[in-house]
């Protein structure tokens, strides 16, 4: 009984923190952005959840933050569905294989992440010109792994407090 409720408050905390996270990346000052780009801090958020804690809750933690993204953006849920999903639940099957403990892995991780789910949502929402969006894109990949580093640290280490102690990996 006492594990269930370990794990009701850690999908508890992860929605919040994905509300959080999505509403802070919507709210970022404008002069923080690069290129008019916001980073994408709920790809962030899953790049962490992904790699620490797996892919059934990368794949929760990706629909969190998919239908809060299309509830603050107006953007159509079926891509983001398929993107933030499928990063969350491929991020947590890579998590015990690419060393997720290193910085800078996650900081490639995340930029990886935001070009995949770019094109994912190009396929479901195409742009009217190719060449701005790609702009927008690649900003959107650096920004987000260099704001990757810190966040990566807080998030990384509150994922190892929350997680119950049976399934701390090290």
């Amino acid at each position: 009984m006492r594990e269930a409720t370990v794990l009701l408050w850690l999908y508890l905390t992860e929605f919040a923190l994905a509300v959080i996270v999505v509403g802070w990346q919507f709210a970022w000052p404008a002069w923080l952005r690069l290129f008019q780009q916001p980073p994408d801090l709920a790809v962030i958020l899953l790049v962490v959840v992904g790699l620490t804690r797996g892919p059934l809750e990368g794949c929760w933690t990706g629909l969190v933050t998919a239908l809060m993204t299309a509830s603050l953006s107006g953007t159509p849920v079926g891509g983001l569905f398929v993107s933030h999903m499928g990063a969350g639940t491929i991020l947590g099957l890579l998590g015990g294989r690419i060393f997720p403990e290193h910085l800078p892995v996650a900081m490639a991780v995340t930029a990886v992440a935001v070009l995949v789910m770019g094109t994912v949502e190009l396929l479901f929402l195409p742009p009217a010109s190719f060449g701005p969006w790609l702009a927008a894109v690649l900003s959107q990949a650096v920004l987000s792994a260099v704001v990757a580093a810190p966040l990566f640290v807080v998030l990384r280490q509150l994922m190892h407090y929350l997680s119950p102690p049976a399934e701390r990996r090290v």
